[in-house]
């Protein structure tokens, strides 16, 4: 074996020159191009090099270095978002430093209609083809329709008002694929954040004429009559049309077990699955699934289905088990465009849509009752979209998730998880808006860090946060405040810390939400015993339809939440004083006066 050579030391100034040389280069790619292109080989399924979009001030998410030699562009599904100003970042920081004032309860209601201007803002539709062309004719007409949508859309008023949505073409065809070969679309949303594109379910139902179900999931972080409400809400705006087909179905899922019902505050518990609890969330899927399929008179058995369901439910779990992990099927994707006739198959094919980290991969694998595609708390995991069988005669498509041209706040955005908080420039304006609807000072037990003071803002709660955690910057020895801002983000994106909008008129009804029949429904699917066995309210006849509460008005504006957390995630020991910080009412938002 021959000597290796002997490392030699070098300077300070060589290392500074080679980090120099090495920013060179990468600007000298980043101009010429070739950062996100790449050559297309012989076998290669990847699509061609493409035109960079300068004049938008792309920002490639998790952007991967290219291989030398590689046949494929690691890059190729990144998320791409416009890129900030320093303007924009410097207002938010400005803003961060002021008085946080709480809002009042009527603040607390939010209706996602506005915010997605109605079918006003559209999103990016497959443009009509031909199988006639070749596949670099395709590639070539999609890319210029998708510039001249982007362009359009800059064009707008109000472009420098649009949040974070997605500008990578190639994310937007997995959503396309997904939606031409579903018989069923089924719109997944974070029971906590239901934030709706209501162009989009117009498209589903008018244009594509497709069943569509919404799934508010995570109902384990919400408390159950917010839930029922935004059910009532949600199946109230969408179902004005007399057509049976064209009707939207909403149904409940979680993938986690509650021991209780829901209650505020910083939980130490480890979220757990359970079997028994997921089938029965799946049964009211197969449901909805029968009844549309009625509706077509279409010829499919879904009998495999509702065996293995009735398999699941007999079968006895230790409260304390997980949802059991097998082997992971790894699903190749497919990259041809084909066309699909409506219930044309022997089997029922049901894709998943939604927001990045609505947990469109978690209900796939809840529904299968055993991992089979990989979950994780960062958006834009999912990078393709995966057929897997659930029975022979069902279908499940899992796709990436997608963030849809809206105004929602870009604080929002980022507690929806559609943005990586590792990623954020200034996550202080989001702990603001989240101090705002919480009281975090009392949840937190927080001290100011300066002594005297009692006028607190963002940046004085994550001084705060960062003194009693110990992030202190290395150098300087002063509190890390980006740190423990970035820590807080992702509390309250696992659920330690939780904030539940409500929608548009709970306040004004809660009493009839807090003791409706239909919670029974929802205790059940989140695994709840107790509630369920002592539930006799006086006013559980109240089911009718005429004594619902009434309608609001779907043009009006307006933005609720609830704050409280039943996100089972453990508590580090130094946090024990966080972990007792529960909340006495469990419907009512915390008193921000203390």
């Amino acid at each position: 074996m021959p000597q290796g050579r002997r490392k030699v030391p070098f300077s300070g100034k060589q290392k500074k020159q080679q980090i120099q040389e090495k920013r060179k280069r990468k600007q000298q790619n980043t101009a010429s191009g070739s950062e996100n292109s790449y050559e297309r080989t012989e076998g290669n399924n990847h699509r061609p090099p493409k035109e960079r979009l300068p004049e938008f001030n792309v920002q490639s998410i998790n952007q991967q270095p290219l291989h030398r030699g590689g046949k494929s562009n690691p890059n190729q599904y990144v998320l791409q978002f416009r890129r900030e100003t320093e303007e924009e970042i410097k207002k938010r920081k400005e803003d961060a430093r002021k008085q946080i004032i709480p809002v009042s309860e009527q603040e607390l209601e939010f209706d996602p209609a506005p915010y997605f201007c109605g079918d006003e803002l559209g999103f990016p539709t497959r443009p009509k083809w031909s199988p006639d062309i070749t596949r670099e004719q395709l590639d070539r007409h999609e890319y210029g329709y998708f510039r001249e949508y982007l362009l359009t859309m800059k064009k707008r008023s109000d472009w420098d008002e649009l949040s974070y949505f997605e500008l990578n073409l190639e994310t937007w065809r997995q959503m396309w694929r997904v939606m031409e070969m579903s018989d069923i679309i089924v719109w997944i949303a974070d029971a906590r954040y239901p934030a709706v594109p209501t162009y989009l379910f117009t498209y589903v139902l008018k244009t594509l004429k497709k069943s569509l179900i919404i799934i508010l999931n995570k109902m384990d972080l919400v408390p159950s009559a917010i839930g029922l409400a935004w059910k009532h809400k949600i199946t109230q705006t969408y179902n004005l049309d007399d057509d049976a087909k064209a009707k939207v179905h909403v149904l409940f899922f979680t993938s986690y077990k509650n021991s209780s019902e829901f209650k505020e505050g910083v939980q130490k518990k480890k979220p757990r699955g359970k079997l028994k609890m997921a089938a029965e969330a799946a049964e009211n899927l197969l449901k909805e699934c029968k009844s549309i399929i009625d509706k077509y008179q279409a010829k499919i058995d879904l009998q495999s289905w509702e065996n293995k369901i009735s398999e699941e439910k007999e079968q006895e779990y230790d409260d304390e088990d997980d949802v059991e992990i097998e082997e992971k099927i790894t699903a190749v994707p497919e990259t041809s465009y084909e066309h699909f006739d409506l219930f044309q198959n022997n089997y029922l094919t049901i894709g998943l849509l939604g927001q990045p980290n609505a947990g469109k991969s978690s209900v796939l694998n809840a529904l299968m009752g055993k991992k089979v595609v990989s979950v994780s708390g960062t958006p834009g995991h999912t990078k393709h979209f995966q057929t897997i069988f659930l029975t022979p005669s069902v279908r499940l498509c899992d796709c990436p998730g997608l963030v849809f041209p809206s105004k929602l706040p870009k604080p929002l955005q980022v507690l929806m998880g559609c943005y990586p908080i590792a990623q954020l420039r200034e996550p202080y304006s989001t702990i603001k808006f989240l101090a705002e609807r919480l009281n975090l000072i009392k949840l937190l037990n927080l001290q100011h860090p300066e002594s005297g003071e009692n006028e607190w803002s963002a940046i004085d709660i994550c001084d705060s946060w960062a003194i009693k955690r110990g992030f202190i910057t290395a150098r300087a020895g002063r509190p890390d405040t980006y740190r423990a801002a970035n820590h807080l983000l992702r509390m309250t994106l696992s659920g330690k810390i939780c904030l539940a909008l409500r929608p548009l008129g709970f306040t004004s009804n809660k009493n009839y939400w807090l003791s409706s029949a239909e919670l029974k429904n929802i205790w059940k699917i989140k695994g709840i015993v107790d509630e369920l066995d002592t539930f006799e309210h006086s006013c559980i006849e109240l089911s009718d339809d005429d004594q619902k509460p009434p309608l609001s008005d779907p043009n009006d504006t307006s933005e609720i939440e609830d704050d409280g957390s039943d996100e089972d995630e453990s508590c580090d020991s130094d946090s024990s004083e966080v972990c007792g910080a529960i909340a006495s009412n469990k419907f009512a938002a915390l008193d921000m006066s203390d």
